[in-house]
């Protein structure tokens, strides 16, 4: 079972790197571009503002990307606890804190977390690589 603090501590780090790549816009549909490399760009996209939460997409903009390759995060902020949770991952929703193990699915025990740490994970990508934002209209 994972330890609640460590999660909770995840989502607060993941919030406080996310916020410097979310979309400068106020309305659903409004979008940024990452450029990782040449190569390389993410988009983020705005879904959903309320009062106190956002909702993004990350997706991988690659040409070469094979249609089953296609990362892709929606990810939830919360700004009055300041956390940052990934709600769908590769098409997959409602995450549960664990899983037995083997599932149908063959979803990990601690699925959850994982996605949260690989969200952690591209932000830190983003972050070394240097990356550069392009604001794109809806």
């Amino acid at each position: 079972m994972p330890y609640l603090p460590d999660f909770l501590s995840l989502c607060e780090r993941n919030y406080a790197q996310l916020r410097f790549f979310l979309p400068r816009c106020e309305r659903a549909g409004e979008q940024q571009l990452i450029h990782i490399s040449a190569s390389e760009s993410y988009r983020v996209a705005l879904l959903e503002r309320c009062k106190y939460t956002v909702t993004v997409r990350i997706e991988l903009l690659q040409e070469q990307s094979q249609p089953w390759f296609h990362p892709q995060f929606e990810v939830r902020l919360y700004h009055d606890a300041r956390m940052a949770e990934v709600l769908a991952c590769q098409h997959v929703r409602q995450f549960r804190a664990v899983y037995s193990y083997p599932n149908v699915d063959m979803l990990l025990p601690d699925e959850k977390l994982q996605i949260n740490l690989l969200l952690r994970d591209w932000l830190k990508l983003c972050a070394l690589r240097g990356y550069q934002t392009t604001e794109l209209l809806a």
